[in-house]
């Protein structure tokens, strides 16, 4: 059995993880942008489950991309509930 070229190796395993650096990003903005479409309860865990991302790492990026962003989305959803309990 001949001695394996690591070099050769190494540079191939540096490409694939640019590539899937590059599909991880393109991934995560997509779920970001998902993720902040709705503020309906459960929306950003169905956004999470659907793209394999976990949920907190998922709320650390929307956190990043739009500070303050999930706090407003809370309190719009118990505005909401709030007004449903005054209606019913």
């Amino acid at each position: 059995m001949s001695k394996p070229d690591f070099a050769a190796l190494r540079k191939r395993v540096e490409k694939a993880e640019k590539v899937a650096d590059g599909y991880r990003t393109e991934l995560y903005e997509a779920a970001v942008f998902e993720a902040m479409k709705s503020t309906t309860y459960g929306h950003v865990s169905a956004v999470a489950r659907e793209s394999g991302i976990n949920v907190q790492h998922l709320r650390d990026l929307i956190n990043k991309a739009d500070p303050g962003w999930l706090a407003k989305a809370s309190e719009e959803r118990q505005a909401a509930k709030s007004k449903r309990k005054e209606t019913a």
